[in-house]
């Protein structure tokens, strides 16, 4: 191949070119011909590459088949100029050996006494020795390697992926001579490589990077997707494999580079974690590696310590703050795991420092992290006897001890007081997040063993706050939630946890974030965290610029061909530079040598020529051996020597670079030139555009300056109109009023004259008619009571002396009055007294105390609750329950009332009902609960001893509260009460207050202070009887209540109403609305002149109704009462399904949720129709339809909007030709449409919807639309177009108009006329307000589903009427 690319110069560029065709076998170049040769396995492949692998990137290069050559590696040329060669040469035979120069067929000898003489080890002809020749084909391979690499790192390189062949084919180079350097120096002891790397990141990675599309989004440059940052790149994270080359001194970074890239991390990446994966996978992949470069670097500091520290703190912090993360971005045992190598690399270290007699600041609390992290493995303990007293007696491994003992001694409740103290830092609580799961399932179970019901079949429950906060979640109570349940634990309705058995889980619990217990306690940044004291200053990473190899024309520098430019011996380095070149440029103005041979005679240091070489005798062994020692120390003092031979290379390479460089600049100068021209021209085009569109905007500017004054003029001539209307108006009006007050005024006071006569004549007679009447009631109550004292007496001698013969009858052995005989022996209480006779005939003394047990438990003096109530509620509806709930505030059984007071009410005081059926099954805390005449009761005794009867259980939404208690004990009593009103909402109360003696002083009781709304005292006197009087107190107190709590009710939820959603709005916003506007705009003339001007007022009129259908369903109903939940049971379930009802009980359960009714309003304003665009010409057929379309898209689904707009159009032709109001046919189609459409898209629409009904009636169903004002006047004018129907209907307004017009305006105004005008604008108001009167809150309550006609018609009676 001739007249390659240069790019083939490149053996790699040139390999993958060919080896797309088949095999390669030899590959052979020649640069100084820009000629190659290439050997393939098969002649198909061979003929292929010749037809397809002439061109590379557009360059077409010249292919044919070679003559076959016996050995291609003879026939390849020198890449190395000859004249450089015999001046390389020259310095030295030994150095420059990688640079042999090329046999001939006639120098054979020439050239082996040549290596002889430069090896220094001579040969036989009889026995040539094996090691000279091994040696010399070993040279000859790594000087072709040489030459190969030299020739790359001489190339210009202007993209990345140039620099980075260079750089490699550097490194490649300083490998070759540190192999050949150790293979000489087999004494030298390998050491650990020191770094030299001053940069964030090695400048080949940074290439390697940028050209492979491998650069983190941290990495980038601002504006780029594919740039890196070179100030921002830090070096990657590159896993050890035995292939893997030891790194050299520039690829590995110093230990300031190392601190200077941990500051830059915790001032710009640690607290900037908007993606957390990207963020978690980015840090550990730097911190991972300077780990890596501080044990390859074999570091051993405090800087090295502070390093392996803060990465330790930063996996930590990541155990707490991405624990809740999905394995995918953060897995636990990972992160553990990296934990615990960064901790065991720091014990090492700090026993290194100790021996050295160095102390680490932080030593202390790492010994603490080391010991939380190994709570569970009790061998810590051995490792902490190890260490120093103090470090063994620091505050952090003394509390990581306490959270070892209370681990171990499963004391959870002590582990969590510890983590939640101020002395355990956030880091130590991050540690210890790991123990968390293991104990909340311990506590759970301990929770369980201790609360689990003494019976089988029997479930205990705990309260949902109270097992928070003993698993430690705090106030997070949903998380405790799902930690229960995810054991097999269920949480009810009421939020108490059922302690059923626990299950075994597969899956482990995923803990979520610890925001309260272990987050809450980082006071700082992260970065500042992760540090362990105040971060470093930016201008450590903000004034450092990275390391750049190449000088300004892209070539590697001298200075970088062996890597010590990033030497800390830079600068003398620099400083010997220019005596190293004057001493080349005397060394070049030597005459060359006139040798006829190929091969250039090597110069000696002394100057001594070719011909002082002679060839000698083999020599021993021993002497070879030390010969070539002295030749390696000759070599190693020669160094200086070989740099100068290596800067003359480079000049040559340079001046090649120069040449290829002015061909570049004059390829690019042109290129430019090209570009400036299309430049110019396409800034010309620009130009001549830009000025077109001046003269344009200008012409517009014109037309729009003109068009704003003529709106202007004509704005002037309207004004003076208006103020000319104005000031007749306001003369009118002038006169109106000077004659209004005194003709008022006169009638006020004949009115008034008549009206206090009239009220003087009917008080009198009201007086004595009433006076009348109550003497004749008077006398008819005073006989009827006296007859009535008369007879009641009579009746409670007869029923005593009955009852006495009742109670002798009943404590007989037998009961001769029972129905079933037969039922009479199988009686525990017939046993007894059977039992007691035998005794007393045997001779034993009767026990009457025995005998007489239970009898005041069996006796007559009982309470019948649900006939007092029956009497008191009233019936709302024929068969319905009646729902009642009764509170009994008893005082402290420490009082002797309290005492007595209870032991009343045990005894039996309060009758339980007959049936067994009424009754339900018993709950701890309720004292009656029974259904009984057609009333649920519910009654729920509490004791005053309570801590704070506001956790009092049943106490929630009760009718009425009645007090019990001695007049001593009714002071300790109302905190209580007030406590007991306050959780349930009731404001009724009775006291029944028990006295020692006769007197009684009624006391005086702070009731607004305690909320009472209504409350009646009722004395007890202690004594004989106690137990009827207080039957009858107790009845008392009840009908009070009853009474007082019915009309609580009927003032607080007769209001109430509870609908259908989806039929509450269908009906509110449908037929019925648009139909009550028609009826307005048929009797109101200001409103259907409204809707004729336009459909936008229409759309106003929809939307205010939805308005203020918003303000019904989020009204605040948390103040109304609520149907007690200890009363649900006896609620008919056949009747619970009734959504449409004003029944409580019926209601849905959290029906006075705000977040219920917040959803509804949500899906009354997407009801709402959009603003329209200025209605168009109806002469415009296809404008107008066009505008049809186009709103009905911008308001409908898309899948309807041509049946929609078809019948849109429809409706508006119709309407057209009808005289009445138009357009509200058209808004009802585009509003019902869009109201089905998101009613059916809402799918967790909450079933029903609780509001008021005198809110609805005054928000919605009144007569809203009169006085509704939609827009401005100028606002309508955009949507009115000319209409024949309002000339018809105003003929009278504009012959008014046209007579103001003929007359002359210097005549003076008749009064009589301006009389006549004010008395016709009071009529037409009265009409008005008429108008309103009937069509308000009155006409809303009248049935609407009624035909149109019949509306009409009703409405036509009414003007009648009101005419």
């Amino acid at each position: 191949c001739t007249d390659i690319p240069e790019l083939f110069l490149d053996k790699h560029v040139a390999r993958s070119h060919f080896g797309r065709f088949g095999s390669l076998m030899n590959f052979v170049l020649r640069p100084r011909r820009m000629t190659c040769t290439v050997s393939y396995a098969t002649e198909a492949e061979a003929e292929r590459a010749l037809l397809e692998g002439g061109v590379y990137n557009g360059h077409q290069f010249h292919m044919s088949y070679a003559e076959r050559e016996s050995s291609p590696a003879q026939k390849t040329e020198e890449w190395v100029d000859p004249d450089v060669q015999a001046e390389l040469s020259a310095l030295t035979a030994g150095w420059r050996s990688e640079y042999p120069a090329q046999q001939g067929k006639h120098a054979g000898k020439s050239s082996s006494g040549l290596t002889q003489a430069s090896t220094g080890a001579p040969a036989t002809a009889s026995n040539p020795p094996r090691h000279t020749q091994s040696l010399a084909s070993g040279r000859e391979r790594s000087s072709n390697q040489f030459k190969e690499l030299e020739a790359l790192m001489s190339r210009p390189a202007h993209r990345s992926e140039e620099k980075y062949r260079v750089l490699d084919a550097r490194d490649k180079l300083l490998r070759l001579k540190r192999n050949q350097k150790q293979q000489l120096d087999v004494q030298s002891s390998g050491g650990a490589t020191q770094g030299q790397c001053p940069d964030m990141c090695p400048e080949k990675e940074r290439l390697l990077r940028e050209f492979q599309r491998q650069v983190a989004v941290y990495e980038l440059q601002p504006g780029s997707d594919d740039r890196i940052c070179h100030e921002r790149a830090l070096k990657q994270y590159s896993r050890s494999s035995a292939d893997q080359e030891t790194p050299l001194p520039h690829e590995l970074r110093t230990e300031e580079a190392l601190h200077m890239t941990m500051t830059y991390l915790m001032h710009e990446i640690m607290d900037n974690n908007h993606n957390l994966g990207d963020w978690f996978h980015f840090v550990w992949d730097r911190t991972r590696s300077i780990r890596k470069e501080i044990t390859q670097q074999e570091l051993c500091s405090l800087g090295a310590v502070k390093l392996v520290e803060q990465c330790a703190r930063f996996h930590i912090h990541c155990a707490a703050r991405l624990v809740a993360e999905d394995p995918s971005v953060f897995d636990s045992k990972i992160n553990a795991e990296n934990l615990t190598k960064c901790l065991q690399t720091l014990k090492y270290m700090y026993h290194d420092l100790r021996l050295k007699g160095i102390q680490c600041p932080r030593e202390a609390e790492f010994r603490g992290y080391i010991v939380l992290l190994n709570l569970a493995d009790a061998n810590f303990l051995w490792d902490i006897g190890q260490l120093p007293a103090d470090v063994q007696g620091c505050p952090e491994v003394s509390q990581a001890i306490e959270f070892y003992l209370a681990l171990q001694d499963t004391n959870f409740v002590r582990f969590f007081q510890l983590v939640r103290a101020e002395e355990t830092s956030y880091l130590s609580a991050c540690i210890l997040i790991t123990y968390f799961t293991r104990l909340r399932v311990l506590a759970l179970h301990r929770l369980i063993q201790s609360y689990r019901a003494p019976r089988k079949n029997e479930v205990s429950t705990l309260p949902l706050p109270y097992v928070s906060e003993m698993l430690c979640f705090g106030s997070d109570q949903v998380s405790a939630a799902h930690f229960v349940e995810h054991y097999g634990l269920e949480v009810n309705e009421s939020d108490r946890v059922a302690l059923t058995r626990m299950h075994t889980t597969e899956t482990d619990y995923k803990l979520p974030r610890q925001l309260e217990l272990v987050e809450s306690k980082r006071r700082q940044t992260v970065g500042e965290c992760i540090c362990g004291e105040p971060l470093p200053p930016r201008t450590v990473y903000l004034g450092h610029r990275p390391h750049n190899s190449f000088n300004e024309h892209s070539v590697l520098k001298t200075s970088a061909w062996s890597a010590k430019d990033q030497s800390p011996g830079l600068q003398q380095h620099q400083q010997q530079l220019p005596q190293l070149l004057q001493q080349q440029e005397k060394e070049a103005q030597r005459p060359p040598f006139q040798d006829d041979n190929f091969f250039k005679v090597p110069m000696q240091p002394g100057g001594s020529s070719a011909a002082s070489f002679t060839f000698a005798l083999p020599k021993p062994r021993g002497q070879e051996l030390l010969h070539l020692a002295a030749e390696h120390q000759q070599r190693q003092r020669d160094q200086e020597a070989k740099h100068q031979a290596l800067q003359q290379a480079i000049a040559v390479a340079k001046k090649r670079e120069a040449e290829l460089m002015a061909i570049h600049e004059a390829k690019v100068a042109e290129a430019e030139r090209m570009r400036e021209e299309k430049l110019k021209k396409r800034l010309e085009a620009e130009a001549e555009q830009q000025r077109q569109q001046q003269q344009k905007e200008l012409e517009r500017q014109q037309r729009q300056w003109e068009r704003e004054r003529q709106e202007k003029l004509k704005e002037e001539r309207l004004r003076e109109q208006q103020e000319r209307d104005a000031r007749q108006k306001q003369q009118s009006l002038d006169c109106y009023q000077k004659l209004l007050p005194e003709v008022v005024d006169k009638i006020c006071r004949q009115e008034l004259q008549l009206h206090k006569e009239a009220c003087r004549t009917f008080d009198s007679m009201v007086d004595e008619i009433v006076c009348e009447m109550a003497e004749k009631e008077m006398q008819q109550s005073l006989y009827e009571l006296n007859i009535q004292r008369k007879f009641w007496q009579r009746w409670r001698n007869y029923r005593r002396v009955q009852q006495q013969k009742d109670t002798l009858f009943n404590q007989l052995p037998l009961s001769f009055a029972a129905d079933r005989p037969n039922l009479l022996m199988n009686e525990r209480s017939v046993d007894d007294s059977l039992r007691m006779i035998r005794r007393y005939r045997q001779g034993v003394a009767c026990d009457y105390g025995s005998l007489l047990a239970g009898r005041e438990q069996h006796s007559w003096l009982k309470l019948d609750l649900w006939r007092v109530l029956d009497e008191c509620l009233p019936q709302t509806a024929p068969g319905a329950t009646r729902f009642y709930k009764l509170l009994l505030l008893l005082s402290h059984p420490s009082h002797p009332s309290g005492q007595h007071l209870d032991y009343d009410l045990d005894m039996g005081l309060l009758q339980q009902p007959l049936a067994q059926e009424a009754c339900v099954k018993p709950e701890q805390g309720i004292y009656i609960r029974a259904l009984h005449q057609g009333v649920a009761l519910s009654v729920v005794k509490i004791s005053a001893d309570f801590k704070d009867l506001r956790n009092a259980k049943f106490a929630e939404q009760a009718d009425s509260i009645i007090c019990l208690a001695g007049v001593a004990a009714l002071s300790d009593m109302l905190p209580h009460l007030g406590q007991l009103i306050s959780k349930s909402q009731c404001p009724d109360v009775a006291f029944i207050l028990q006295h020692p003696s006769q007197e009684w002083e009624e006391p005086q009781l702070p009731l607004k202070e305690l909320g009472v709304r209504q409350a009646r005292i009722f004395p007890l006197r202690q004594g004989s009887c106690s137990r009827e009087r207080l039957m009858n107190k107790f009845e008392a107190a009840v009908r009070f209540l009853a009474r007082a709590s019915v009309s609580r009710k009927c003032l607080a939820t007769q209001q109430l109403y509870q609908a259908e959603t989806r039929e509450f709005l269908i009906d509110h916003l449908g037929r019925e609305l648009f139909c009550r506007l028609k009826d307005a705009a048929k009797l109101d003339p200001a409103v259907r002149r409204r809707c004729k001007r336009g459909p936008q007022y229409c759309v106003d009129l929809y939307n205010e109704a939805v308005r203020r259908l918003q303000l019904v369903v989020s009204e605040d109903l948390e103040d109304c009462p609520r149907f007690p939940e200890d009363l649900r049971v006896f609620v008919d379930p056949g009747t619970t399904r009734v959504l449409s009802t004003d029944r409580q009980e019926f209601f849905e359960p959290g029906w006075h949720d705000p977040n219920r009714r917040h959803r509804i309003v949500q899906l009354l304003e997407l009801s709402k129709l959009p603003k329209m665009p200025p209605l168009p010409q109806m002469s415009l057929v296809e404008s107008y339809c066009q505008w049809v379309l186009d709103y009905v898209q911008l308001s409908q689904q898309e899948d309807l909007v041509d049946s929609i707009a078809v019948q849109a159009t429809n409706l508006l032709e119709e309407e057209e030709t009808s005289n009445e109001a138009r357009y509200f046919d058209f808004v009802a189609l585009l509003a019902n449409e869009r109201l089905q459409y998101i009613l059916h898209r809402e799918l967790e629409l909450p079933n029903g919807i609780t509001f008021r009904v005198n809110t609805m009636k005054n928000c919605f169903l009144s007569g809203w639309y009169y006085e509704f004002q939609a827009h401005l006047e100028e606002d309508l004018q955009g949507y009115e177009h000319p209409d024949e129907d309002d000339d018809l209907e105003n003929p009278t307004d504009q012959q008014d108009q046209t007579d103001q017009a003929a007359e002359d305006p210097k005549d003076k105004l008749d009064f009589q006329q301006i009389m006549e005008q004010a008395e016709a604008a009071l009529d037409r108001r009265l009409k008005r307000q008429a108008l309103r009167d009937v069509n308000g809150p009155s006409t809303s309550n009248q049935n609407t589903t009624g035909s149109p006609r019949e509306r009409t018609s009703g409405h036509k009676k009414k003007r009648l009427r009101l005419n």
